[in-house]
């Protein structure tokens, strides 16, 4: 059996592979950033967003559904946050056995900061190799790709 060159493979798999390969490598760097300057991963960013932006504080399994974590996964990041002073965990007032999670303002602060560094890795690692017409043509594919998950 032969295997194809990447040159060779159809252009939709390149391009998948591609992109793939860039985000590994984005977020790496971005995380390498965030952990050095502000001791957070990615993880807990993402979590923060969920956080700051629901309309009602949500429960454990809701950030575990949108972070695409693991329930244990999601504990552990809601463990470290809380440790950091930048989350609260309450008991859910509709079901006493759900826990809900709260952004604290040290949290809304620590997000300002992390926006910082973000910016910063995208414009050193991604905005210098496109334009603004390449972005949106990019941003429409993700969108695509992405579905309602990422809505």
């Amino acid at each position: 059996m032969q295997v194809m060159g990447q040159d060779q493979q159809p252009l939709w798999r390149q391009a998948a592979a591609h992109s793939l390969h860039a985000s590994f490598l984005l977020k790496a760097h971005i995380e390498e950033a965030l952990q050095s300057e502000l001791g957070l991963l990615l993880a807990d960013n993402e979590a923060m967003l969920h956080l700051d932006h629901a309309e009602t504080p949500p429960r454990m399994s809701d950030i575990a559904h949108r972070l695409i974590l693991s329930p244990g996964g999601t504990t552990k990041v809601i463990d470290r946050l809380e440790s950091m002073g930048y989350v609260i965990r309450k008991p859910d007032p509709t079901d006493r056995r759900a826990t809900i999670v709260e952004l604290t303002d040290d949290g809304r602060e620590a997000m300002a900061q992390a926006r910082k560094v973000i910016d910063q890795g995208l414009a050193a690692h991604w905005a210098i190799h496109v334009n603004d017409e390449e972005s949106a043509v990019i941003l429409e594919v993700m969108k695509r790709v992405l579905g309602d998950h990422h809505a």
